[in-house]
């Protein structure tokens, strides 16, 4: 075999017999900008041929033959190419999200508006706002819509570093969304940034509910309803002190969740709870077997203000399945009040 010669796995063998290279063959490139499909079967053959591009595309759509059609269909869409879209997405929580780039080039190319998006800045440090305008074209006299954005401390999450090293961009990026979603919803329908992926969470009827934001009347009486139907928490048991540990930095204090950084790739999937969540205490998982519990012994009663039992709630509300703080795990003690928590959460 000569060098650079291109391997296909098992899968990407299957993929590649069945592209129609006639259909592949009459695909037209837009001057403009992207591929010009003429039918659906063109579309599904370049979204085949995507699935065995390797490094022309990133991991979580290598030998993804369905990724990359969704891909492939919101390029159309918007008249972009195919492979810059691919490499500017993500896969994260089990669905496909985009960079705030990308998100921000949609806006400007299909938004009704004339020229670009404004941007103005107000206060300073945790209390800084973004206001971002824009003049509508399809209005007579071309009104102006506006977004102020929360203060820069109340946003989250903050999981890109350039919340850091960059806040006015970051802030930019997120009261432009903003702007669009409110005034033009339709230009981002099914669209998402990572972060808006990544700061939802799975509420019963498999919905999501945005999480760092003020919850709808109807999230926070459900929340109500569950509370008063809990029993009554275990008597408290004496305090103990509690190790500092490194905080994520859009950390609300859920240790135990895994942090999506800037190359997502391969999996970003949420762990969603099962029917036998309860079953999980043994092997592998992360919680202790029956011989680690065993050996508490008479441990003190697990105080429900406890730090760790408190992170052990929200994990279960987020649907992890086990304690991801090796901290944590590490400590017998701060392990039992975790799991106290977690199994306090109804399945």
């Amino acid at each position: 075999m000569s060098a650079g010669a291109l391997t296909l796995s098992a899968t990407e063998q299957k993929i590649a017999e069945r592209i129609n290279p006639q259909d592949t063959a009459n695909l037209s490139v837009s001057v403009g900008g992207g591929v010009a499909f003429a039918n659906a079967a063109q579309l599904m053959d370049f979204a085949k041929l995507m699935a065995l591009s390797s490094a022309g595309v990133r991991k979580h759509l290598r030998g993804n033959v369905g990724a990359c059609l969704a891909i492939a269909t919101q390029a159309a869409e918007w008249g972009m190419s195919p492979y810059a879209v691919a490499n500017k997405s993500y896969f994260v929580n089990d669905q496909i999200a985009y960079e705030s780039q990308l998100v921000q080039a949609v806006i400007l190319k299909r938004a009704p508006i004339k020229g670009r998006i404004r941007f103005e800045f107000e206060g300073e440090g945790d209390a800084r706002i973004c206001i971002a305008s824009a003049r509508l074209r399809d209005e007579d006299g071309g009104d102006v819509v506006e977004y102020r954005s929360p203060p820069y401390g109340k946003i989250t999450p903050k999981n890109s570093p350039l919340w850091k090293s960059d806040p006015d961009q970051q802030q930019s990026y997120y009261a432009g969304r903003a702007l669009c979603r409110r005034h033009f919803p339709d230009v981002l329908l099914g669209v998402y940034d990572v972060e808006e992926v990544q700061a939802v969470q799975t509420v019963p009827g498999g919905a999501f509910e945005v999480v760092g934001t003020a919850p709808a009347p109807t999230a926070l009486a459900g929340r109500l309803d569950q509370l008063a139907a809990r029993p009554a928490p275990a008597p408290a048991r004496a305090e103990r002190p509690v190790a500092a540990e490194p905080m994520l930095e859009d950390d609300h204090g859920e240790d135990d969740i895994v942090d999506q950084d800037d190359d997502v790739g391969g999996s970003g999937d949420r762990h969603d709870p099962g029917p036998d969540r309860d079953e999980a205490g043994a092997g592998g998982d992360g919680f202790p077997g029956d011989d680690a519990l065993a050996a508490l012994g008479d441990a003190p009663r697990v105080d429900p203000n406890d730090e760790d039992f408190k992170r052990g709630v929200t994990a279960a509300k987020r649907g992890a399945k086990k304690c991801l703080n090796p901290d944590i795990t590490a400590d017998p003690d701060r392990m039992a009040a975790w799991k106290a928590g977690f199994d306090s959460v109804e399945a």
